[in-house]
């Protein structure tokens, strides 16, 4: 063997060992930006997940106010119906009592 083919079977070598190296290496970096893309994509099916039971904690909590809501507006009108047959019982009962006094100032 010469010096030349020595030479150009270390430089083929080299070469076949760089390639395989850095397929090796590529690889490696391809599954490390993969296992990347993976946490990310689950951080953000967390956070939407996440999202999605807060906004339906706070509708379920929007409903039970509408239905309080609902509830003190109809006890509302009760109050004002008791209200107003109450002061018409004091508007009779007044009258009543004037008219009384009236006939008894007659009277004297």
């Amino acid at each position: 063997m010469n010096l030349k083919t020595i030479k150009m079977d270390d430089h083929s070598l080299i070469i076949g060992i760089t390639a395989l190296v850095s397929a090796f290496g590529i690889k490696e970096v391809w599954s490390l930006i993969s296992k990347r893309m993976d946490i990310g994509a689950k951080k953000d099916e967390r956070e939407d997940s996440l999202y999605a039971k807060q906004v339906e904690i706070l509708s379920n909590k929007i409903q039970q106010l509408e239905v309080k809501i609902e509830l003190l507006i109809e006890e509302n009108i009760q109050l004002r119906v008791k209200v107003v047959k109450m002061e018409s019982r004091l508007v009779i009962n007044a009258k009543k009592r004037t008219q009384t006094r009236r006939k008894k100032d007659e009277r004297n």
